[in-house]
């Protein structure tokens, strides 16, 4: 599916390839990837826990060694992350994850069964947790797999015609107080794409404003966390959202295909984007110089434009 593709499968397959762990950064066992040490989360080395922290912290481990376990997984750290040292719960936010994203694969698999996406048909609904949708039929079998799914952490996602599972970042909500500062807003970041996802059917759903809005907060990441275990998920993100913010997508094109006008929304709401200070974004610098280029021409695509695109945006 194009969306899968073009958003939430290009964030989370990023997110896989984890990072060789650094000297003076946490690391979350058995990934051997880093995240930020700019926190007490991210201290020089491990903190000594006391006992009662140690011991939850350990209890939690075998759980999430295996999906199967996600539910127990899920209910234990809801239950006690908050008694762990923020290391640990870095750790731990870290590893659920892992889980979240190795078993997706074979949830998906379940859930493109025919006959599967023909009974979702009749009781999908956008924004109504798997749990919800289980208690909305009467068929057992579906029943028994959206609230599984649910139980395991995923949402119901639909895009041209067809359902699919993601990880429910949302949910991950509830540890950001317990976790170092780049975990905490790479959950926040997460989350919004969950919450709304930017395109569907290989066009935008949200506006231009909001577009350019999640690029700029994405930048801010890159530049605050640049050795954080999830930099590369967060780069990959921002690279797909600097081309919707340049080009748009097939259904929805920054310039129009008739008359190769710039679509009047984008051009409102980047204009007001750069009333704002560019600082030391490289995104902002590089729009407002697009911006400038067409206030020049009208707003129109022509060959000038195209050739800054390819210069300062390429696409491949």
């Amino acid at each position: 599916m194009k969306m899968k593709t073009t958003i939430l499968t290009a964030a989370i397959a990023a997110a896989l390839g984890l990072q060789a762990g650094l000297p003076g950064y946490v690391l979350a066992e058995g990934s051997g990837s880093s995240t930020s040490g700019s926190t007490a989360a991210g201290s020089k080395s491990a903190p000594s826990a006391n006992s009662h922290a140690e011991a939850l912290y350990k209890a939690a481990l075998p759980l999430l060694s295996s999906s199967a376990r996600l539910p127990e997984a899920i209910k234990y750290l809801n239950s006690n992350i908050y008694a762990v040292t923020p290391y640990q719960a870095t750790v731990l936010t870290l590893k659920l994850e892992n889980l979240h994203k190795a078993a997706l694969k074979a949830w998906e698999s379940k859930f493109m069964n025919s006959i599967v996406q023909r009974k979702l048909t009749s009781v999908y609904k956008a924004g109504i947790s798997m749990t919800k949708l289980a208690e909305s039929t009467d068929d057992t079998s579906l029943r028994s797999l959206l609230k599984s799914a649910g139980e395991s952490g995923y949402k119901l996602e639909t895009a041209e015609g067809s359902f699919f599972p993601v990880i429910d970042y949302a949910a991950y909500r509830k540890y950001r107080v317990y976790v170092s500062a780049d975990i905490r807003d790479y959950i926040s970041i997460m989350g919004t794409e969950t919450d709304l996802p930017s395109s569907k059917d290989n066009g935008l759903v949200i506006s231009w404003g909001d577009v350019a809005a999640r690029a700029l907060a994405q930048e801010e990441y890159i530049q605050s966390y640049p050795k954080s275990n999830r930099i590369s998920a967060v780069k990959a993100l921002y690279s797909t959202y600097v081309i919707n913010t340049f080009y748009g997508q097939n259904n929805t094109p920054l310039f129009h295909y008739d008359n190769l006008e710039m679509d009047l929304e984008a051009r409102k709401a980047y204009s007001s984007l750069l009333t704002k200070d560019k600082g030391s974004s490289p995104f902002l610098q590089k729009l407002d110089g697009l911006m400038k280029l067409l206030k020049d021409n009208g707003y129109k695509l022509d060959d000038g434009v195209t050739e800054y695109l390819k210069s300062e945006v390429p696409q491949s």
